[in-house]
């Protein structure tokens, strides 16, 4: 019984990843997205998209929030302590390096709300962003 409980724990996981995929490329309009769970309270969400590539550091910022508040909002598994947002091209270049993941850390209130902490690539202080809703 327990086996059976555990496949379709691992089965369900998949499926769900792949809906997130879904509701993200719909929300945002990309039609390149890749959501993995890392260890069930840790995320990564990756785009591929030229023109989300393309922004300027502070619009591909403030789309990379809005994903993870997305993504935190909508991940009904079990609360997640950290999603990574990463935005590459579609296209590949020789000299393209891979881009790091922004990495932010949810705090979930007991209202319901979310806030979200960014952790700044190359430094461990966090600089909170108010996404309150």
């Amino acid at each position: 019984m327990g086996i059976c409980a555990f496949a379709l724990a691992c089965d369900a996981l998949p499926k769900f990843q792949f809906r997130l995929q879904s509701e993200i490329q719909r929300e945002f309009h990309v039609t390149s997205a890749l959501v993995m769970v890392v260890d069930t309270t840790n995320m990564i969400v990756a785009i591929f998209d030229d023109a989300h590539a393309a922004w300027a550091l502070k619009d591909r910022a403030a789309f990379e929030e809005q994903v993870a508040y997305y993504a935190v909002t909508h991940y009904q598994r079990t609360k997640l302590k950290s999603v990574g947002v990463v935005v590459g091209r579609a296209s590949r270049r020789g000299t393209d390096r891979d881009p790091e993941p922004t990495v932010f850390l949810p705090e979930y209130h007991t209202d319901g709300s979310v806030r979200l902490a960014l952790i700044p690539s190359g430094r461990m202080r966090v600089t909170p962003t108010q996404r309150d809703r």
